[in-house]
């Protein structure tokens, strides 16, 4: 290469361009490449590439586990409502996974406080800091949204803090790493608004759940007569998810 020339890569069809002398491979989009002394840049070249996960963080609520409560009727420790812990979306997930990356390894945090304390003077996203910094995932799955009080998300700015959690995940690792987002399966309307806006706009993927919400099937209020636990997806709502999040996984 011709001195004081440099390696350009784009995802988005050469809208936005980046310097490296390496490109990580977080997207099935075809990647362009060219080389740039100045102002003079080269006829990009295009090529797709086969991509691989090792380390899968999951971040969510009681849909994703919950330990036993006996006082409300629940005993399992799973995700809420699923009738066994194969059941659940994420042991679901966790198998398609495997079947594409055998060695693939899956992580669970708790997104609980974020979703009842964000933008709360006591409440900081550094919650997040120690599973990134040790697990260093190249695949999160952000699950999150059902306990956001929608009477706080602008008041409280669940957008500002939304995008905050998102540009958190996305470089404190050190690596870069494929972020899906989705919407919630309960009646979060605002909430849902903004965690699309904000992942669409960072360009990560999001997977829209919002189809489930008014649809009884999917829930498990014949399973449970606490109202809570009952208002968890069942079997069927578990394996929707799962598959939702799954077709934008390979």
């Amino acid at each position: 290469m011709a001195p004081g020339a440099f390696f350009e890569y784009s995802y988005d069809n050469g809208k936005s361009w980046t310097a490296g002398s390496q490109v990580p491979i977080i997207t099935k989009n075809a990647i362009l490449a060219r080389t740039r002394i100045n102002d003079l840049v080269s006829e990009p070249a295009s090529a797709n590439y086969s991509f691989f996960f090792q380390r899968i963080l999951i971040i969510g609520n009681s849909i994703m586990s919950h330990i036993p409560s006996p006082g409300i009727g629940w005993y399992n420790n799973n995700g809420m409502a699923a009738s066994a812990p194969e059941k659940d979306f994420v042991h679901l997930l966790t198998g398609y996974l495997q079947t594409l990356y055998p060695q693939a390894t899956v992580q669970l945090q708790a997104g609980g406080n974020f979703e009842r304390k964000f933008g709360a003077p006591d409440y900081s996203i550094d919650e997040f800091n120690a599973t990134l910094q040790t697990f260093k995932p190249d695949l999160i799955v952000v699950r999150l949204g059902e306990n956001v009080d929608e009477g706080d998300v602008f008041s409280r700015n669940l957008e500002l803090q939304f995008r905050n959690l998102l540009d958190r995940l996305a470089t404190y690792s050190g690596q870069p790493a494929k972020i899906i987002c989705t919407t919630s399966v309960w009646n979060r309307p605002q909430t849902d608004k903004i965690i699309r806006k904000v992942t669409l706009e960072k360009g990560h993927t999001l997977v829209d759940l919002s189809d489930m919400v008014p649809q009884s099937r999917f829930f498990a209020y014949n399973d449970y007569s606490d109202p809570g636990v009952a208002s968890h997806p069942n079997d069927v709502g578990m394996q929707r998810i799962a598959d939702m999040i799954w077709q934008q996984v390979p």
